[in-house]
Formats: C-alpha cells, sequence, structure tokens
C-alpha cells in the first residue's frame, strides 16, 4: 500500500489508486485507520482558503482570453493550508493557468520560455525587467504570486523575497492586488539558512495571495506585425528582454526553426548565448541544467545518466550550429564519467575545470555518492602530470590512489599524498602525447575536513598547462539585409551567492560570436557586487579599509568583518555555516596597551557560542577561554598580560556547538557564531582609500583583446557597493565597429575586483526599434470549449497569426 500510495501522490499514477485501496481491503488495514479506507495523511480539505476562492473569482471573471500565471513554480502544488499535489486553480477558476510543475505541461517552446523565466527565479538571479515582456509571450495578464506556498518542502523561493520584487513593481506590471488576512509564512520543518539569518524581511506577514496585473498584456491567440529572429532559446528571451530588447509583443522566431522559405520582413536579429547543449533533470526546481557541452548529438559526460532527459526544443536530432556550445581553447579535449552529486547538476565542478590553471576551482565527482571507478580523459600531455586535489575545502574526502592508462597499453597504479593536497601537487610520469584516462581507485579520509557528508572528490588541475573554455553562441544563417537592426546579449552563468553547495559556473564570461556583417553597437554592460569578494575587496568598494575576517556567512556581504567592530549592536560578523571554528577576525589597533576586552556575541537558538579564542596582538599569542554570557550577552576576556600590537587577530578555536538539520542533504549542520560587537580595544578608525569620482574603467570587459572603456558613475560605484545592479555604458561618444567574422568577448573575475560582469549588450538598433510598435491588424477570437475560430483584419504588409496555447 505504502508503495502504490506514494506512486499514486507523486507520481500522478492515477491507475495505482484503486490498486491502493483493493490492498487496504485484502490486508484489512482499515481498522488502523477507524475504518476508513483513506490514510488520514492523504486527507485533503474540501474548501480552500477564502482568499483563494476570492482571487479566483476575480480572475473567472475577467477575460479567458489571457493567461494567469504562478510564480514562483513548483514541482508540486504544496501550501501553507494543503498539499493538493496537482495545481488547483484549473478548478477553482476558468481563466487558463500557466505554471511550472514536476513536468513539462505543454509544449517544448512554451514550456521551455517558463522554465527559463523560473530558473531564475529560482537562482535568484532573475532581472525583474524581463517578467512582463514573456509574460506577454505566454499570454498572460495576471501574475498569480503565491505567498502562501510551503517552499520549505521543496526548497522553492522565501515569499518575502518574491513578494519585494513585486512590491517594488518592475517595469511593465501594476502595483499587486492583495487577498486574505497578511500573515507570516512559517516553514513546517525548521529552515535555518543563510536567508534566514540575513533577511530581515523574514517571517514577516504577507497576503496569501496577490494578484498582479501585466500592463499591456497581449491575448493568446494574437497577431504579430513585427517579426524578430532570436539565436538561442528560451534563456535568450528571458536576457534579451532584461536588456531591453523585446517588448513581448513581437512574432518571435528562433534561428533554429526558419526553413528558407520564412517571409522576408524581418526587422531585427538577436544573438544569444542561449539553447545551451546541456543535460536537464526534472526531479527539482533548483540545479536542474549541466554544464555546456561540445555540441550535437554527442554526450559529453562518459557514463549515460537516466536523469539526463533534455527538453528538445528543435526535434531529437540537434544541430551544432543552433547550439551554445563550449570547448577549450588549446584544442584539448577533457572529458569525465560524471560530475558533481548523483541528484543534482554543478555545472562548476565540470572537467574543464581541472585545466583551466585556476586551483580554486576543480573537477569534482562522488559529492554524496561514491566516486571509485569514476574517470577523467584527457587527449594528449607533455609527458609530465601535476596532479593538484582541491587545496582548500572541507572536504571529509580525498583520492589516495589512481590508475592512469592509455590506449596503447600503458597502465599503472599512483599512489598520492600529501604532496597532491599543495600546489603545484604531486608529479607523475606518463607517456607523451597520447591520450590517458585517469581513474579513481583509492578515496580515503582527508585530515582537517568537516563536511557534514561524504563530499566529492576531484583535481584542481592536472598540471597540463592553462587551457582557457570558451562559450560560442549559435551560428545558424540567418537570410537578412546587412542593414537589418542586430544585437548580441551575453549572459554569465551564476547562482545565488548564499547557497553554499553551489559556486558560479561561469565566475568569468568567456565568449565567442559571429557577425553575419560589419556593425556598430552600442554597449552596455550590467554590473553588481560580487557577494563572495573577501571582505578585503568589499571593503576596497567602500573606499575604506578596516576590520576584516577570513571568511564570513557564505554570499552575505553585511556579515563581514567589519560590523564586528562598528559600534552598531544590531549588526554582527557571521562565521559560515560549518566552519566557525577556524574563523578569524582581524582589527587594526592603535598601538595602546591591551588588557581585556569585550565579546557581545548573538545568542539564539540560531547561532553556535564562541567558548574558546586565540589571541595575537604584535608578538604575543594566547589562547583564552570565553566567559558565558551575561544577561546582556556580553564576554569579558581578560589577557593574563598586557599585549601591544598594530592589529589584534582573534581566531575562534572552541564552540558551544549548536546545529540545525539542512534542507538540502538533511545532514546534521553546526549553526555558525557572531559577534554583534568587540569593544573594548583600542581601535583604529577605519581608513579612507579615497573619495568616489566619475571613472572610466577599462578592467572589466575586453571584445578581442582591446578593452572596453565603461563610464561609471559616483552614482554607480554607489549602488555597486549597496548590492544593486547597474546598467552603463562606454565612455566613449563613438559606437563600437566590429567587422564580420568571429569575435571574442571575455570579462574580469569579480571574486578578484568584487564586481561581476553579468551581462553584455551590443545593439545596433534593436533597441530604437522597439520604441516603434507597428499597428497590428485587428483580432477576434470565438472560442468554445473544443475549437478556436480567429477572424484577422487586413494586414497588407504581413503578419502572423500566433495560436500562442502552444503545439502539441
Amino acid at each position: 500500500f505504502a508503495v502504490a500510495a506514494l506512486a499514486a501522490s507523486r507520481f500522478r499514477v492515477r491507475t495505482l489508486a484503486p490498486l491502493a485501496v483493493m490492498l487496504l481491503a485484502i490486508v484489512n488495514l482499515p481498522a488502523l485507520f477507524n475504518g476508513n479506507l483513506i490514510d488520514p495523511g492523504l486527507e485533503r480539505d474540501q474548501s480552500p482558503p477564502t482568499a483563494w476562492l476570492q482571487a479566483a473569482d476575480e480572475l473567472s471573471a475577467s477575460s479567458a482570453e489571457f493567461r494567469v500565471m504562478q510564480l514562483p513554480g513548483s514541482e508540486f502544488a504544496a501550501f501553507r493550508w494543503g498539499y493538493t499535489a496537482d495545481p488547483p486553480l484549473p478548478g477553482l477558476t476558468t481563466k487558463p493557468l500557466i505554471t511550472r510543475d514536476l513536468l513539462p505541461l505543454g509544449s517544448p517552446g512554451v514550456m521551455d520560455l517558463l522554465l527559463a523565466l523560473d530558473d531564475r527565479l529560482q537562482d535568484h538571479t532573475l532581472d525583474p525587467a524581463a517578467i512582463a515582456v514573456v509574460a506577454r509571450y505566454l499570454g498572460v495578464d495576471t501574475i498569480w504570486v503565491a505567498n502562501d506556498l510551503a517552499f520549505d518542502r521543496y526548497r522553492t523561493p522565501r515569499p518575502e523575497e518574491v513578494a519585494a520584487i513585486f512590491d517594488e513593481v518592475p517595469s511593465g506590471l501594476g502595483s499587486p492586488d492583495s487577498f486574505g488576512e497578511a500573515t507570516a509564512n512559517l516553514p513546517d520543518i525548521a529552515m535555518v539558512d543563510e536567508a534566514a539569518l540575513s533577511i530581515s524581511s523574514i517571517g514577516n506577514a504577507l497576503p496569501p495571495v496577490q494578484l498582479v496585473p501585466v500592463l499591456d498584456p497581449v491575448s493568446i491567440v494574437r497577431v504579430g506585425a513585427r517579426t524578430v529572429v532570436l539565436l538561442g532559446s528560451g534563456d535568450g528571451v528571458v536576457d534579451a528582454a532584461a536588456a531591453g530588447l523585446l517588448r513581448g509583443d513581437e512574432a518571435l522566431r528562433y534561428a533554429a526553426d526558419l526553413t528558407g522559405t520564412e517571409p522576408s520582413q524581418i526587422a531585427a536579429v538577436i544573438i544569444t548565448d542561449s539553447n545551451r547543449d546541456r543535460a536537464r533533470h526534472w526531479g527539482h526546481s533548483q540545479d536542474a541544467t549541466g554544464f555546456t557541452e561540445s555540441g550535437g548529438d554527442a554526450n559529453d559526460v562518459l557514463r549515460a545518466s537516466e536523469r539526463d532527459v533534455r527538453l528538445e526544443l528543435f526535434g531529437v536530432s540537434n544541430r551544432e550550429d543552433d547550439q551554445t556550445v563550449a570547448y577549450l581553447d588549446t584544442g584539448l579535449v577533457v572529458r569525465a564519467s560524471g560530475y558533481g552529486e548523483a541528484y543534482a547538476y554543478r555545472p562548476e565542478q565540470r572537467p574543464a575545470m581541472a585545466v583551466d590553471g585556476d586551483p580554486s576551482t576543480a573537477w569534482i565527482v562522488g559529492d554524496r555518492a561514491e566516486p571509485l571507478g569514476h574517470f577523467l580523459t584527457v587527449s594528449d600531455t607533455d609527458g609530465l602530470l601535476r596532479l593538484l586535489q582541491p587545496p582548500e575545502t572541507n572536504a571529509k574526502r580525498m583520492i589516495t590512489s589512481v590508475r592512469i592508462d592509455t590506449s596503447e597499453g600503458f597502465a599503472s597504479d599512483f599512489t598520492l599524498g600529501p604532496e597532491s593536497l599543495e600546489a603545484p601537487g604531486q608529479l607523475i610520469s606518463v607517456p607523451e602525447h597520447t591520450p590517458l584516462t585517469i581513474t579513481i581507485t583509492g578515496v580515503g579520509t582527508r585530515v582537517g575536513g568537516n563536511d557534514p557528508g561524504p563530499s566529492g572528490v576531484g583535481f584542481a588541475e592536472l598540471g597540463i598547462g592553462t587551457h582557457p573554455e570558451i562559450v560560442r553562441t549559435p551560428v545558424t544563417e540567418v537570410d537578412v539585409s546587412p542593414n537589418t537592426p542586430l544585437a548580441v546579449v551575453l549572459t554569465r552563468s551564476r547562482v545565488d551567492p548564499r547557497l553554499r553547495w553551489r559556486s558560479d559556473p561561469e565566475p568569468t564570461m568567456q565568449r565567442e560570436f559571429t557577425l553575419p556583417a560589419e556593425h556598430e553597437f552600442e554597449v552596455t554592460v550590467a554590473l553588481q557586487r560580487n557577494d563572495r569578494a573577501s571582505d578585503q575587496v568589499l571593503a576596497a568598494l567602500d573606499n575604506t579599509a578596516g576590520a576584516t575576517a577570513n571568511r564570513r556567512l557564505s554570499g552575505v556581504p553585511t556579515a563581514a568583518g567589519r560590523y564586528a567592530v562598528d559600534g552598531d549592536a544590531n549588526t554582527a560578523w557571521t562565521s559560515p555555516f560549518v566552519d566557525a571554528v577556524g574563523s578569524t577576525l582581524t582589527i587594526p589597533l592603535n598601538g595602546d596597551p591591551v588588557t581585556s576586552f569585550t565579546v557581545r556575541q548573538v545568542v539564539d537558538e540560531q547561532h553556535s557560542l564562541i567558548t574558546g579564542v586565540r589571541v595575537t596582538i604584535g608578538s604575543t599569542t594566547l589562547d583564552l577561554a570565553v566567559p558565558a554570557p551575561d544577561e546582556a550577552a556580553n564576554s569579558v576576556v581578560t589577557l593574563p598580560t598586557t599585549a601591544t600590537g598594530d592589529t589584534l587577530t582573534l581566531t575562534v578555536m572552541e564552540i558551544d556547538e549548536k546545529t540545525t538539520v539542512d534542507r538540502r542533504y538533511v545532514e546534521v549542520t553546526t549553526l555558525p557564531v557572531a559577534i554583534a560587537e568587540l569593544t573594548g580595544l583600542p581601535t583604529s578608525e577605519p581608513v579612507p582609500l579615497g573619495e568616489y569620482a566619475d571613472r572610466c574603467d577599462e578592467s572589466l570587459v575586453t571584445i578581442d583583446g582591446q578593452p572596453v572603456p565603461l563610464h561609471l558613475s559616483v552614482a554607480d560605484q554607489i549602488a555597486i557597493a549597496a548590492g544593486e545592479s547597474v546598467r552603463v555604458t562606454t565612455c566613449g561618444d563613438g559606437p563600437l565597429a566590429l567587422t564580420e567574422g568571429d569575435h571574442r568577448v571575455t570579462t574580469s573575475s569579480g571574486l578578484d575586483i568584487g564586481i561581476d560582469v553579468n551581462q553584455v549588450v551590443l545593439d545596433d538598433g534593436v533597441a530604437a526599434a522597439t520604441e516603434i510598435a507597428p499597428a497590428a491588424a485587428t483580432i477576434t477570437v470565438r472560442r468554445t470549449r473544443t475549437t478556436r475560430t480567429a477572424t484577422v483584419a487586413p494586414c497588407p504588409t504581413g503578419c502572423w497569426l500566433i495560436m500562442g496555447e502552444g503545439f502539441n
């Protein structure tokens, strides 16, 4: 019964439900449920909340020629008031619904576009400017904001963060209309994470339902008078919409769909780095896409995975020209049997990371799984390897032995020791200029590791040089005039910096694109603070140097070391989860002697407590106990001897550990420590590094090896330091002229300078063309339950009839 009922509810195999009831009758289990044939745990209230009924009635009173779109999506319909499994709105309103579910519920094109929008929302990387445009393409006139979603069940975005997006009223949307009494959406299971510890609005009361109007909506069945061709897929539509290149009422065609016999009135062409050749799984809404592969039907992961079920947007057979693909610039080919973890994709741990020349990135495999037998293949070497395992990590496991073999008969086993854990790595001789396979044959315990689970293993570098990975955009030919407006939209793949298990798949952008003709472009670049940059780098963005920490709460700049000595007890330096012990604060002093100081900790059930520290002042190093906090959360630490120096370094050595169960792996995880204030120290004032001034920055973007000077105003710099996203243009007055053919775009690393380049847009007239809306022919639609009859008025210059219900 348990298996059948689970299958019936989880996978919606309706035919299994009678089987479950039949099994109940056979084994006479009804007595366990007071004579009922239904498990009380599966019972549902027959009436949804009043707020839902009222909002649904309002939708039913509006036009059924438009859809309602629920955001965020969820694998199953789980709300704080009940778990219906299937979306409840189709049973409550006559208005068509579009929403992300576990599996695609519509045609590939429609689902791909919806997933592109919702993926960004799930990953906290969505530019709100894209929402209204995508809603119009999907025939949406209303967005249902599900503030009562049981977000903890499937780790969907917290409702407070989603509601905040719409409260800001993004371009093209109206103000939210609220239904029901505002109530705090509190998780059924404790969910203590970086967001819970850093966002003050968590737990605020929200109306259960909000309806957000889409301004100037476009009906499901409609006419398009302006045709735009996009090289890419739904991700490219979202990116181009965010860049202001689309309105949402165009007849949007994908270049991969063109047959060569299309009407010639193409108003604009947009090249994007979407339609990536990559894996997708459908197990959950996060970590759902793999790394960008080399194109075509071949799979760059050498062990087939049943979880890799790609949404074939343009048919089963993929044309490489239509795809965004990746390759190593030197011609080296590196592949692997797998990467990351078994039940989620981590493209940042792909094989190319073992040869990129950056020891802070790595090929990782077997996380929370068995790594033995996994392998890496390399197409060529110079006869020497320097195998370097990730040098800085909290991993509990390491590779202890490998087998290296070639197709020409060489095979040898090698033991890996401490040399492989420190740069430059362990030296190993192999045959020259021969493809080889490195297979993991032994895994052991890594000293000092504190990962709550069985961590992955791998190689940060193979020691065979630096091989940059280039991502090439689609090169599908589109037959248009050289004067047709054209834009190139390049967007960096990234993740929520607060997600401690992940890192950005693309720390920088390395792009190649092809122009069909010469164009002169206006350049716009989207910049944002890198929230994982070091305390020192982030302080430089604020033009101030002061106290710093060697680590902090992942992706939370407001947890930096300076907040332990800022004189404000409402702010705090907070350590990471798991890695509290070993966390270090470095505080500038004015040189006066130190005899004691007071530590005010954050004392609650969401933080561990510091009980012992190591203090270094000048040449004096002392291990000291931290007394239990008093009623004001203060602990006075007294030095046994007076110490003098220019800095104080405080290292957390012992803690009174508190734990939580994380919602990703269900592992017991150590909660961080936090210091609200360190007082009684002769601290020096933060040192100003200079004044903000308008500047022309040539360090962020290069095209074809030449720096692109970007104008950063004082307002831009202040906004970036505050964590806002800004769009900047070039310093010069003239456009950027690029010739026909291939071009390269390279961006800097936000970890190094604190500023991420999230998007580069080259535009030759596309944005300007969006401001001129051609007159569209009128259309009337008559509908029955099974038919649509569309009557289109004359459109003398040609137009498209768009059946936006999807093609199935």
